[in-house]
């Protein structure tokens, strides 16, 4: 029950992506499954975007004790130009655990933000496909939110998302414009006063 619930989570942050591998070449270097957080920095270079959540499975021991477990996740993007596929690692307690294709790298045409298309963005864009195509918000917020994914009699699990905020100030002329992402996915984007 436990990897099949961490892979739904998996699934549901990531519903682009194409099936796992083992491995991923990085010039003429590669990483594998198992591999540190510092062994892929090594490798690889810094990612393009990176994310983090906690996870927590709580087990009952007995009517009076529980025992709770954290799992540390992060997943790091690293775009590989428009010809390629994007290729999503998913580290576990800083180990790598899952190498996913996702969609095809991102050309940007002009300057961030000149055609960002804010009503047109799609659900489930990354923060780094929006910080390309639309620059860096005037302003962002986070907030943590923890919600129970899945539970028996002996067992709850928990996962602990963030939620972002950014706002986007278009000026005196324009309305504002807010980007609400959970889990580092664009979750949708609505409309503020008029800019300053």
């Amino acid at each position: 029950m436990y990897k099949r619930v961490c892979l739904l989570v998996l699934a549901g942050l990531f519903p682009a992506s194409l099936p796992a591998d083992s491995s991923f070449k990085c010039g003429n270097r590669i990483v594998s499954l198992g591999d540190s957080k510092a062994e892929v920095l090594v490798r690889c270079g810094g990612p393009d975007w990176q994310d983090d959540w906690t996870e927590h499975l709580v087990e009952s021991l007995s009517a009076a004790a529980e025992r709770r477990i954290s799992i540390a996740r992060e997943v790091w993007l690293y775009d590989l130009g428009p010809t390629a596929f994007q290729r999503i690692l998913t580290f576990e307690n800083g180990r790598l655990q899952d190498i996913a294709a996702g969609g095809r790298g991102i050309t940007v045409t002009g300057r961030p933000g000149q055609d960002c298309g804010f009503d047109t963005l799609a659900e489930g864009l990354t923060q780094y496909e929006v910080l390309r195509r639309c620059g860096r918000p005037f302003f962002r917020d986070s907030r943590y939110e923890e919600t129970l994914l899945a539970h028996d009699e002996s067992n709850r699990r928990f996962i602990n998302k963030r939620v972002d905020e950014w706002t986007y100030n278009l000026g005196p002329n324009q309305f504002m414009r807010i980007l609400i992402f959970e889990s580092g996915r664009l979750l949708r984007v609505s409309t503020g006063n008029r800019g300053e």
